[in-house]
């Protein structure tokens, strides 16, 4: 089965990444081993309700997705797949071995419940830089998941990625004068970052709301969303949840 659009296929808007891993975690509460959810199946019904991108954060506790989906997706999704991954040994294997269309850089902790922060790519270039090399060669792009700070978009540009994804989880969560900074701060490393010519991606903690905020973000072309989805899903059924999306994102 042929995979995902190509990247020339892509068009000149904001593009939804719809994150499956919460899905995932339903299953592995009872251990794996249920059948359902199927995030094949998922993944078609995502497609189908015009998404072009399935995310999956294969970590290293394994609590949601599974190596088993790694191998299944990068074969079968339906839509561009893109790999949120640590930056070690262990996931480079496997992204080199699966190949994904993207692979997202993300920071990870074994006790947060979810990632809790942007990514220190200065502290990482070396590591980083040569392990986006090696992804170049074989035509994988690179995005680097971080806090909306000009010294990492800078260092970003720097190991060679192709593009940032703002943290947006903070500035969901803040109110008054305290969300107004965490918005300048966005606005600001998306206008450096499309001056280095990284293309800008947002995610983390977007509901309905923030994501119609966010389409206000300049040069923004991707969003990744996943917790919310899979909540609005019990109320409106996955199909309904990401048309709902896409219209905000198109409006």
């Amino acid at each position: 089965m042929k995979r995902a659009a190509k990247k020339s296929d892509r068009k000149n808007k904001i593009r939804l990444g719809v994150n499956i891993d919460h899905a995932a975690t339903l299953r592995q509460v009872r251990g794996g081993i249920t059948s359902y959810p199927d995030l094949l199946r998922l993944c078609h019904i995502s497609k189908k309700a015009g998404a072009e991108q399935i995310t999956i954060h294969l970590r290293e506790d394994r609590r949601h997705i599974q190596l088993q989906d790694l191998i299944e997706l990068s074969s079968f999704c339906p839509l561009e797949l893109n790999l949120e991954m640590a930056a070690n040994e262990e996931m480079l294997k496997y992204a080199l071995k699966y190949r994904p269309d993207w692979v997202c850089f993300v920071p990870e902790k074994r006790q947060e419940l979810t990632t809790e922060g942007g990514l220190d790519v200065k502290k990482g270039k070396k590591k980083m830089g040569a392990m986006i090399e090696r992804f170049q060669r074989i035509g994988i792009e690179s995005s680097m998941f971080i806090a909306p700070d000009l010294s990492q978009v800078k260092a970003s540009y720097e190991v060679g990625a192709d593009a940032i994804e703002i943290h947006t989880g903070h500035w969901v969560q803040y109110s008054g004068e305290k969300k107004n900074r965490e918005w300048k701060k966005i606005l600001e490393c998306a206008e450096y970052a499309h001056s280095l010519k990284l293309n800008v991606h947002a995610g983390h903690g977007l509901d309905f709301e923030h994501t119609k905020m966010i389409t206000h973000v300049p040069h923004l072309r991707e969003v990744n969303i996943g917790h919310s989805i899979i909540c609005y899903s019990l109320e409106y059924g996955l199909e309904e949840t990401l048309r709902k999306f896409k219209r905000i994102l198109n409006s």
